[in-house]
């Protein structure tokens, strides 16, 4: 077996010694998976308005939005409380400029369920001010639910690969093997959100959405390269 010459070049001197190439060398990839309820949900509301006045738009939108942050934080049980505020002009089909459009978002995160399909539908009714509507929901697994199912499925990702590289070892008639480098990751699909159907809001009455959290898949891949030896 030919050896490489590796040299190191010194300020004093230089040191040569040789090198065995790695022979019977693989590399591949075992995936451990299972489906975990998602136990956050994700809601996104909003309002938008036009009006001549941006600071008398401002107001409007602002207001709609504060009174939906007070009855998110009175409910108890958001995780976290956030808007968002955007406007662009509006021109005419002469391309002159006749206004001013402003959408304001409330994004809201909560592990209650059934609190926040109600709040969703509170926030929908015309009460004593502008309602919001509802643009979409998310669901998600939480970081704690997320990382018990990472840690089991580490121990399957890695039991896998030990076993597949057994394999590999057998079919090459190699006396055993060893690692040479191992890499880890995770992802997790979510579903598909839920969007609102805005042509049906406008004729139906506001009521709870339909908040059912369904799974996501969490995948675990163990990627690694070993040598079989001879």
């Amino acid at each position: 077996m030919k050896k490489l010459a590796v040299c190191l070049l010194l300020p004093l001197s230089t040191f040569c010694f040789a090198e065995e190439p790695r022979t019977n060398v693989v590399n591949f990839n075992t995936t451990a998976s299972r489906e975990v309820a998602n136990d956050v949900a994700y809601a996104t509301l909003f309002v938008e308005l036009s009006d001549h006045d941006p600071a008398r738009l401002a107001e409007q939108v602002n207001r709609a939005l504060a009174a939906g942050v007070k009855q998110a934080r009175e409910s108890g049980a958001m995780q976290s409380v956030r808007t968002a505020y955007s406007t662009f002009p509006v021109y005419n089909k002469s391309q002159q400029q006749e206004g001013w459009r402003s959408r304001g978002e409330l994004r809201l995160s909560s592990k209650d369920f059934p609190v926040l399909s109600r709040l969703i539908g509170n926030l929908q009714k015309p009460q004593s001010g502008t309602p919001l509507q509802l643009a979409e929901i998310r669901y998600g697994v939480s970081d704690l639910a997320r990382k018990k199912a990472e840690d089991a499925l580490i121990e399957e990702g890695v039991q896998a690969f030990r076993s597949r590289a057994s394999l590999l070892q057998k079919s090459m008639g190699g006396k055993g093997w060893k690692l040479l480098n191992l890499n880890i990751s995770s992802n997790a699909a979510n579903p598909m959100p839920y969007a609102a159907n805005y042509s049906l809001m406008k004729s139906a009455p506001a009521a709870p959405a339909p908040v059912e959290g369904g799974e996501s898949r969490v995948n675990v891949t163990v990627r690694g390269t070993i040598q079989i030896a001879e």
